[in-house]
C-alpha cells in the first residue's frame, strides 16, 4: 500500500509525530500520528514545538517542575539564551541586600541568581547581561555594546556565585583591561515576587495550532488532514510569515473550564498536573482545545484553535 500524501507538501507521510509535543515528557498510550507528515516537514515544524517549550511560559513552568524532554536534544538554559528565533526567557527580582535588580534563572526548580553583568542607566532602568558558561571577553564586550540603554549607565555591578568568581573576574579583567573590580560580599537568598516577562511569537501560537490539529487527525481517522477545509490552518502552520492578523483567525482563548472537577480543592490530589487536549466536532466548526500545565498554582489558559 502506496503512503499517503504529506499533509503540508507534495513528498510521502513517512514519520512519526507526537501531537503532544515530547518536550512535556513521555506519556502511556499518549496519541501519535502515524504517516501524515513528511520527515522533512515534521522536523521544520519542530522548530514550532522547541520556540513553544523553551520561550513562552511553558518553559518556566519545565523548569519550576524539572520537566525534561528527549535526551538527544542539546540542554539550553532558557534564561541565557532563545531557541528556535525566540527570546529568551526573562526573569527579574529584587536583592535587598544590595538594592539591586538582578536577573534570576530557575534550575531544578530552585530559583536563584544568574550569573550577569547589571547596569543601572540614567533613566534609573536596569539592564541584564547573562554570563554564559564559555563566554569569551570579545563575546561580553560585543554583547555589553548590543544593550539597549540609555548612557552613561550610573551603576554596573557583576553577580555571580563564589565557585566561578576567578572565572568571571579574570573574563571580565580580559574584556575591559581598564576596569578595576572593587571587593564583592554576598546577596540576597530570599527573593520575594519575581517577575517574569515572555514575548510570544508567531511560532509560539502555530505550535498551539499544530498540537490541535494533529491530535484532532488521531480523534477522527475518517479525516485524512488533506480535505479542503483545512487548507487554512494547514497554510497557517506551515506559513513563516504569519502575522498576528492571521493568528487572530485560528487561535483564540476559552473562559469556561475544560476539567472542572479537577479545579474543585476537594478533589484536588497533592501535587497534581494534567496536559488537556480536546476536539470538537459541530454542524459548521471543527475545533480543538489546547491546554498545559493544569494545576493548583497556575490558571492555566485554554487556547481554542479553529480548524475548519
Amino acid at each position: 500500500m502506496e503512503p499517503l500524501q504529506c499533509i503540508y507538501c507534495s513528498a510521502p507521510a513517512d514519520s512519526l509525530e507526537h501531537p503532544l509535543p515530547a518536550a512535556l515528557g513521555e506519556f502511556q498510550n499518549a496519541p501519535l500520528l502515524n504517516d501524515r507528515i513528511c520527515k522533512h516537514c515534521n522536523h521544520k515544524l519542530g522548530l514550532l514545538d522547541e520556540q513553544w517549550a523553551r520561550c513562552g511560559p511553558e518553559a518556566i513552568l519545565r523548569r519550576i517542575l524539572k520537566v525534561r524532554g528527549r535526551t538527544k536534544h542539546d540542554c539550553v538554559n532558557v534564561f541565557e539564551r532563545g531557541s528556535a528565533g525566540g527570546q529568551r526567557l526573562d526573569l527579574k527580582a529584587r536583592d535587598k541586600v544590595h538594592d539591586f535588580e538582578v536577573a534570576m534563572e530557575i534550575e531544578d526548580g530552585v530559583l536563584r541568581q544568574m550569573r550577569q553583568i547589571a547596569a543601572l542607566d540614567k533613566s534609573g532602568q536596569t539592564h541584564h547581561l547573562p554570563i554564559a558558561k564559555g563566554t569569551t571577553p570579545e563575546r561580553l564586550r560585543a554583547d555589553f555594546e548590543r544593550l539597549r540603554a540609555d548612557r552613561p549607565f550610573e551603576d554596573i555591578r557583576a553577580f555571580y556565585d563564589p565557585a566561578t568568581e576567578d572565572w568571571v573576574r579574570s573574563l571580565i579583567e580580559d574584556a575591559w583591561p581598564s576596569v578595576t573590580i572593587g571587593e564583592g560580599n554576598l546577596g540576597s537568598t530570599i527573593y520575594h515576587e519575581p517577575v517574569a516577562k515572555v514575548v510570544l511569537t508567531n511560532r509560539y501560537f502555530r505550535a498551539i495550532a499544530k498540537i490541535g490539529f494533529h491530535y484532532f487527525l488521531t480523534q477522527f481517522p475518517e479525516y485524512t488532514g488533506h480535505e479542503e477545509m483545512f487548507e487554512g490552518i494547514r497554510l497557517y502552520i506551515f506559513d513563516e510569515s504569519a502575522g498576528v492578523d492571521r493568528t487572530n483567525a485560528f487561535i483564540g482563548k476559552r473562559e469556561d473550564a475544560l476539567l472542572a472537577e479537577m479545579l474543585n480543592p476537594s478533589v484536588q490530589p497533592n501535587g497534581w498536573c494534567a496536559h488537556v487536549l480536546g476536539v470538537e466536532a459541530m454542524p459548521g466548526q471543527f475545533l480543538a482545545y489546547v491546554q498545559t500545565f493544569v494545576m493548583k498554582d497556575w490558571l492555566a489558559p485554554i487556547y481554542v484553535v479553529r480548524l475548519a
